[in-house]
């Protein structure tokens, strides 16, 4: 059995959609019978309204409702509603609650497909299941909402087989904006990349209206103070007015989609007691003038992904218009102006996700687990079967695994149709079949297994629903790097190691091995951290989010854990973003682990505006150091971004504590993605210093090789080091290059340490040399005699073991030191 249910949860509206015999069922709401539910929950009189009735009362009574809680999924604000206070979470489950009264046939079901936009963190992917499991299903599967639209469209009826080539999905909502990159190659549809911001869409559109259009309007008209503070406050004085003006503005954002004029009407008393009757007339100019900012934002990060993917408009076939604000002409006629790429309107914006996410939904087995496995088992029988849902192939791969008490059990698969038959055969450990399919249509095959006496053995293995013609989508890909943070001791700092990398495909597994940079004795405060943050593994630490991390105390450890003993750290990701982190300690032998699924992010307003204070005061210091070295350039580019951090800070200065918009999560996104630009042109300094060393290590392993005649062997070895050096070069991470140096060092003295001449200059070098002073002079002299028997002999390998015991015998500065000259040892 698949999960077969899919639901678009979205800012402005939602949509809830099934699959069945290859087939996608749009549900509608039957209060009107429209196929969207308005994402909008009120309170009235103890009853719970959401949906068409919710949002007419917000011209009446804002103070009864809440809307646009998407925005603010996955953070630790609330809303007040009748004088309760719910979170982004509780109000989206009423939501996906009320979604299920639309599924007429009253068929009770407890899993399904909840969509999310492309560039949700995984701290909102989390409160988003979170959301599905208040509301009462058992299972909750994630999709992005590009891959979702880019199901619609392949799969539409009359699509027939797809040429292969590129696409854009560009999905601009109400109250987020997602553009991916869509491949189809050899009947397989791929998520190559994407951009996106969870706090760009519809809604933005409304409130600018409201402010740049309404409220100054209602200054002229009346007497008001801090009209704008008192409007978007909690508890400021127009509140109430601010929120009906918002729905009243979105009527009009509609309106001008088809009309060249609309007006706003309202009525409100100033500060005076004076009532005033307000009535605006807004153009389609006017609004596309406040349009336009936000547009451009949506062309400038498909700019960054061509150009991380080296692409040009030639390459790409189309961009699928999805998302409610699509609707918008001037969207889709600048979108292909500017693009210079047709624009594609095939599928119906406010639907296209929900039927995607239904089709992905056949494609999913009900239990958790393998994706590709369905599991039936009865007594100490059990099977597994693995086979793709959903294919353009007229023959389908079909495998199963049986495990149990099988001897004498025969297996029968047929179609449901009659058309085939595999009569009976003797069950083994593995089973596999190539079932022809009917073209264009959903086909199901029943897979029966009988004991000797050909009695039916009862297994519960359900349906293999397989549909042709069809499009499946090949995984979820990651929306950003997954990185470890660990020590740089050299520079006393700590930086990230990519795990995953953004685009990356879920699910995902990794096991590393790293080394303890301190020793944390049994029983004290000390502590190892595993932290993992998720964000661009080029930038710092703090730059980015921690999702995930597992702190173990030295009040923990059963032994003291030793400078430089390994640190086993497995990281699973699963396909909706449950993170798992396991750490083994190999030298106490202990072992722990957590899954985490954070929900919650906390923006403090005092601390978000010390953090752009501190940013601005580091940028400034750069601008400074920038022109001092004549780097006029990057003081440029360094002056955009104080400029760009200012207007921040001046934003956030305006805010107060009860501001009822998610303006702060704006600023502290937008201060985040700031911070990771100030670290990609600060970095260049030391990466520039790093990668002299790396060349400079080149040039002296090329000497080395040419003075030591280096074996066949470590030519290859070094060859293939050198094969790395284009793409770690490319990646600017220190971390990479410093470890590519690393190695190159110890082959550099792998390839010494072979050499008979090396060895002799370095026991030369320790006799007569400035290193030649010893712990024990007596035991050196020793050693001396017996290395000079080895050389005398030709026995290297004596030689070799003469140095390692003499270099112990060095007093530790001069060890440093000799160390510090290159020989390796240590």
């Amino acid at each position: 059995m698949t999960i077969n249910f899919g639901i678009d949860l979205g800012t402005t509206n939602s949509a809830i959609a099934k699959f069945e015999h290859g087939k996608v069922t749009v549900f509608r709401n039957p209060i009107g019978q429209k196929q969207t539910l308005p994402s909008v929950v009120a309170l009235r009189k103890e009853r719970r309204l959401v949906g068409e009735k919710a949002r007419e009362l917000l011209l009446q009574a804002p103070d009864l409702v809440a809307a646009s809680f998407k925005r603010k999924m996955g953070t630790t604000d609330t809303y007040q509603v009748a004088g309760q206070t719910y979170s982004p979470v509780e109000l989206s489950a009423f939501v996906l609650q009320e979604l299920k009264s639309f599924v007429h046939s009253g068929e009770q079901f407890d899993a399904t497909i909840v969509t999310i936009p492309a560039s949700f963190d995984t701290i909102q992917s989390n409160a988003t299941k979170e959301a599905g499991y208040k509301a009462g299903f058992k299972e909750v599967v994630l999709l992005q909402e590009p891959i979702a639209a880019s199901l619609a469209y392949a799969n539409q009826e009359e699509r027939g087989e797809f040429e292969d080539g590129k696409w854009l999905v560009y999905d601009l909502g109400g109250g987020t904006f997602d553009v991916a990159l869509v491949s189809i190659e050899d009947g397989e549809m791929r998520i190559l990349d994407h951009e996106g911001d969870n706090f760009l869409g519809g809604t933005d559109f409304d409130r600018e209206i409201v402010e740049q259009l309404v409220l100054p309007y209602l200054e002229s008209m009346g007497s008001f103070e801090n009209l704008l503070e008192e409007s978007r406050s909690l508890d400021g004085k127009y509140n109430q007015l601010y929120q009906s003006l918002l729905l009243k503005a979105e009527n009009a954002k509609v309106e001008l989609s088809v009309a060249k004029v609309s007006e706003i009407e309202f009525t409100t008393t100033d500060d005076r007691g004076e009532e005033i009757d307000g009535f605006l007339s807004i153009t389609r100019a006017q609004f596309e003038s406040i349009l336009e900012p936000f547009f451009s934002k949506t062309i400038g990060m498909i700019g960054e992904m061509f150009q991380r993917n080296r692409l040009s408009a030639e390459e790409v076939k189309f961009v699928l218009m999805v998302g409610g604000s699509t609707y918008i002409p001037y969207i889709r006629e600048e979108v292909a102006k500017r693009l210079r790429i047709a624009v594609n309107t095939e599928v119906d914006p406010t639907t296209a996700v929900s039927v995607g996410a239904a089709y992905y939904a056949g494609t999913k087995p009900l239990q958790q687990g393998n994706p590709d496995e369905m599991v039936g088992q009865k007594a100490e029988i059990q099977v597994k079967m693995a086979y793709l849902k959903a294919t353009q192939e007229e023959k389908e791969y079909f495998a199963a695994r049986f495990e149990g008490p099988i001897e004498g059990l025969n297996y029968r698969i047929t179609r449901l149709d009659g058309g085939f038959d595999t009569g009976l055969k003797p069950v083994s450990a593995k089973v596999s079949e190539v079932l022809p399919l009917v073209k264009d249509t959903y086909n199901q095959f029943s897979l029966k297994v009988f004991d000797e006496h050909n009695n039916p053995v009862d297994l519960n293995l359900g349906t293999i629903g397989i549909t042709h013609g069809k499009y499946a989508v090949v995984g979820q890909p990651l929306p950003q790097d997954i990185c470890l943070e660990v020590d740089d001791v050299e520079n006393e700092t700590t930086v990230l190691e990519v795990v995953f990398e953004k685009n990356a495909i879920l699910p995902l597994k990794k096991t590393i091995t790293k080394q303890m940079t301190r020793t944390i004795a049994k029983g004290s405060a000390d502590r190892l951290t595993i932290s993992v943050v998720e964000g661009p593994g080029i930038a710092l630490p703090a730059a980015n989010q921690t999702i995930g991390f597992i702190s173990i105390s030295g009040e923990d450890l059963n032994r003291d854990l030793v400078r430089g003993s390994d640190v086993e750290i497995i990281l699973e990701m699963s396909e909706s973003r449950d993170l798992k982190i396991s750490a083994y300690l190999l030298m106490t032998d202990q072992e722990y682990e957590n899954v985490f699924t954070p929900s919650e992010r906390k923006v403090d307003l005092f601390k978000l505006k010390l953090e752009l204070n501190s940013l601005a005061h580091k940028v400034r210091h750069e601008i400074e150091d920038a022109e001092d070295q004549g780097n006029y350039e990057n003081a440029q580019k360094m002056v955009d971004l104080e400029f760009d951090i200012l207007g921040l800070l001046d934003r956030a200065k305006k805010l107060k504590d009860k501001d009822t918009t998610d303006e702060k999560f704006q600023i502290e996104d937008g201060k985040r993605k700031l911070a990771q630009q100030v670290d990609a042109l600060t970095r260049d300094k030391y990466i520039i210093a790093v990668k002299n060393d790396y060349f400079q290590e080149k040039r002296d392993m090329e000497a080395v090789i040419e003075t030591y005649e280096a074996i066949p062997e470590d030519l290859r070895r070094y060859d293939d080091l050198l094969s790395e050096e284009k793409v770690i070069l490319a990646t600017s991470s220190s971390l990479r290059i410093k470890d590519l140096i690393k190695q190159i060092q110890r082959l550099k003295f792998s390839i010494r340490w072979k050499s008979r001449r090396y060895i002799r200059e370095l026991f030369a070098s320790l006799v007569y040399g400035r290193f030649g002073s010893f712990t024990d002079q007596l035991k050196a002299e020793m050693l001396i005699e017996q290395g000079n028997k080895a050389i005398e002999e030709d026995n290297d390998s004596q030689l070799r073991v003469v140095i390692n015991q003499l270099f112990e015998l060095l007093p530790p500065a001069r060890r440093t030191e000799f160390y510090r000259g290159g020989t390796g040892i240590g």
